[in-house]
């Protein structure tokens, strides 16, 4: 019983139970945007390595009421939010001119197999275009590795990338 407890917890934080990135992803939503709400983790690729780098890339969809929500947010969006826990900068309209910034958030790695490389490119577009689209918004933190937040009320989706090399 105990043991079995004990692995549902380290599987629930570990992000390896079905609906745990989304619970997760909620939890940090108010924080982050001033407006909770739930969205569902449409893509996900976490990579660590042994001294602590690495890259997480996470896609998450949102529902139509929320994506209105974004199209036009409260000043407390811009003024406040994301508070510093999440980032360095609050939220910022596309696009995102930063070429510097863009290119380290969406590497890519010799190590990674053909199909990874294929599929994370096809997701990286997404972000490039996300991060070029008017009427989107971004949010960066840089310290221990830098984390891009987008939001896509068009697209509706909320990207989080974190890379740490």
């Amino acid at each position: 019983m105990i043991l079995g407890l004990l692995t549902l917890i380290i599987c629930w934080e570990a992000r390896i139970i079905p609906l745990s990135p989304d619970w997760d992803f909620r939890n940090k939503t108010k924080d982050l945007t001033g407006h909770q709400f739930w969205s569902w983790n449409d893509y996900r690729y976490d990579e660590m390595g042994i001294r602590g780098e690495g890259f997480t890339f996470e896609i998450y969809q949102l529902n139509e009421e929320t994506a209105k929500y974004f199209i036009n947010p409260d000043k407390d969006f811009f003024e406040k939010f994301p508070n510093e826990i999440f980032a360095t900068t609050k939220w910022k309209k596309t696009p995102l001119q930063d070429t510097v910034l863009l290119n380290f958030v969406t590497p890519k790695y010799g190590n990674w197999s053909k199909s990874l490389q294929n599929e994370i490119k096809e997701k990286q577009i997404i972000v490039r275009q996300v991060a070029n689209d008017k009427g989107s918004y971004y949010a960066v933190r840089q310290s221990h590795g830098t984390d891009l937040y987008l939001i896509s009320p068009r697209r509706k989706i909320i990207i989080y990338i974190n890379h740490n090399m």
